[in-house]
Parts: C-alpha cells; structure tokens; sequence
C-alpha cells in the first residue's frame, strides 16, 4: 500500500523541477510515489527527469492544461491514501509526508493538511517567509494567519504544497464532477477547493513542524503584482476569484460581505487607472465577460455545493474567516 502520491506538475520548469522530484523521492518514514505531470515541456526537462528518476511515474499531457488540468490528471492516476501536491520549484524537508500522515491517521475529520513554506534562494533554503495557514480578508484576499508557531485549523493551507486525503478529494469530486475546476486552468484554484474541502465538512489544518521551501514563479514571469503578469494570467486572476465567491459563498456570508466586495469591485478599475494600467482594466472587463458566460454552470456548481453543506459547517466557516 502507498501512502502518498506526490503529483509534481512541469510546464518548462528545468533544472528547479529536478531539485523539487529529488526532495520527493527523498521522503522518510512512508511509502511514497512520485507522479510527474508534464504539460507539454519544451526545454529538456521531462526527458532530464525520466533519465534522473526512473521510479518516478510520468503523465504527459503533451500540451499546457494548466494547473487544474495536469493536477487533475495526477490526482486521477495517484494510488496512495494521500495526495500531495507538488508545486515544481518547490523542495519538501525528508519529514514533510511522515509527519503529515501521522498527523492526518491520528484525526480522520482532516481533508487536508499543510506547512510553514520559506523562500528557497539560490538553491539555499532560507528562514524567510514565503507561506503558511491563511483566512480570506473581506475582499477575498487570502491573509496568512499571525502566529505561524501555533498548529491551527484555517480557511486553507499554501496551494504549493497541500497533502489531501484521498477521500476527501473524492468527496469533493463527486459533489461537482471536477476536484479542480478546469474552466479555472490556473489561479486561484486553491482557495476554491479548500472552501470546498470546509463546506463539505472536511477540516483543513497548518502544522508549522511541516516544512518546505519554495522559489516561486518557476513557470511563469516574476512579478510583484498581478497587473504585471502577461493579460491572460491577469482575466484569470479576476475571473477565477468572482466563480469561487459565486460557488462556494453560503448566503449568510456572501450577504455579510456584500458590501465589501461590492465596493472593491467598482474600485478596482479606477485603481487600475491610477496605476496606468488601461490593458488591466480590459483584462478586469473581460474576466467579467468569461464569467457571465460560464455563469450557469457557476450557478448549478453552487446549488450542488450549497445543498451539501450544513448550518454548523457554516458557522465554522464564518469563524475561521474571522480568524478566530
């Protein structure tokens, strides 16, 4: 029996890839499998990472499905009681999945479970910070929790290294027919399965003696803010966060936060504008356009989650958004 599978999605992700399968071959204290998902790679690294990890299992996509979609595919070819997804410039400490296991085999109403994430620079793991257990502010932004110390139960875990029990995803997949929602492709995707994984009444737990270390951006272009990354990142970036809000909201919290979101939105735009930044405003626009367009079957998606969840798994929720 495996205990875990480690999904470790490459989209041109040579030579930090390397170094993230290495880290999950060099799991301690379980039985691990490593699954490498590549989305059409053009640089050398799938064939680098087949000829350096013969073990390994390889699903090649053969072109960019996205985050969602090469997880996806991971995830339905994984055999272990847990998945962890691996983000591909992100390295594991050799305890990460040992301590993990224990954790969620001790507790089964843990969907999820996820760790303190430093900055790996250079090659050098690093004490800075990077990542950890977060909430969602009023405008949907995700807020790391205070003290990164203390093990808690949160809203989610950093999507560069979750651990899910099989079950859960599975749950989660026979709600809404997707673990992550494809029409998504990349960004965001995180934050609407671990409101999934609450909804659904799975608890979703920070455990700081988990630890890893990650680069960052090893697929895409470095940037400090979303209005400078390539257009079609930025529609995804605003249509992924207005269908997660339209999906997984209950009613008592979407009018509770109405307000702010509301009001957000509209400033969004004349922010932009101040910021010189007029293709962001049209990228805004039409992450609007792509929503409407997908809004029924947004819609179905909500009454299929709303209709599962309870009163009590609500009121849990509200209280892990306030922190508390």
């Amino acid at each position: 029996m495996i205990d875990v599978s480690i999904v470790l999605l490459n989209w041109n992700s040579q030579p930090v890839v390397l170094d993230a399968a290495a880290s999950a071959i060099a799991q301690a204290g379980v039985t691990v499998e490593l699954v490498v998902v590549d989305n059409g790679s053009q640089d050398g690294s799938l064939e680098e990472s087949k000829r350096r990890f013969p073990q390994a299992r390889f699903v090649e996509m053969g072109f960019n499905s996205g985050f969602t979609g090469g997880m996806n595919a991971g995830t339905d070819a994984a055999r272990g009681e847990f998945v962890l997804w691996q983000n591909a410039d992100l390295v594991l400490a050799e305890d990460y999945c040992a301590r993990a296991v224990a954790a969620m085999r001790s507790d089964k109403t843990l969907g999820a479970v996820g760790g303190l994430v430093q900055r790996l620079v250079d090659g050098h793991r690093t004490d800075e910070f990077d990542a950890c257990g977060y909430t969602l502010s009023p405008l949907h932004r995700a807020a790391f929790i205070g003290d990164r110390t203390k093990g808690r139960d949160v809203v989610g875990i950093s999507g560069s290294c979750p651990i899910f029990r099989r079950t859960a995803l599975e749950a989660l997949c026979a709600t809404v027919g997707y673990v992550l929602d494809p029409w998504y492709f990349t960004y965001g995707e995180d934050i609407d399965v671990m409101l999934r994984l609450n909804l659904a009444a799975w608890r979703v737990r920070y455990l700081p003696e988990l630890r890893a270390w990650h680069v960052r951006s090893g697929s895409t272009v470095v940037a400090s803010r979303f209005y400078e990354k390539p257009d079609a990142t930025q529609v995804r970036h605003f249509k992924n966060r207005i269908a997660t809000i339209i999906k997984t909201y209950p009613p008592s919290l979407l009018l509770l936060r109405l307000l702010a979101l509301t009001a957000g939105e509209i400033a969004l735009p004349a922010y932009l504008l101040l910021r010189r930044r007029p293709r962001s405003v049209r990228n805004w626009f039409q992450g609007w356009r792509e929503v409407w367009r997908e809004r029924r079957r947004l819609m179905r998606d909500r009454a299929a989650l709303q209709s599962s969840t309870t009163v009590e798994r609500v009121r849990t929720l509200r209280r892990l958004l306030r922190g508390a």
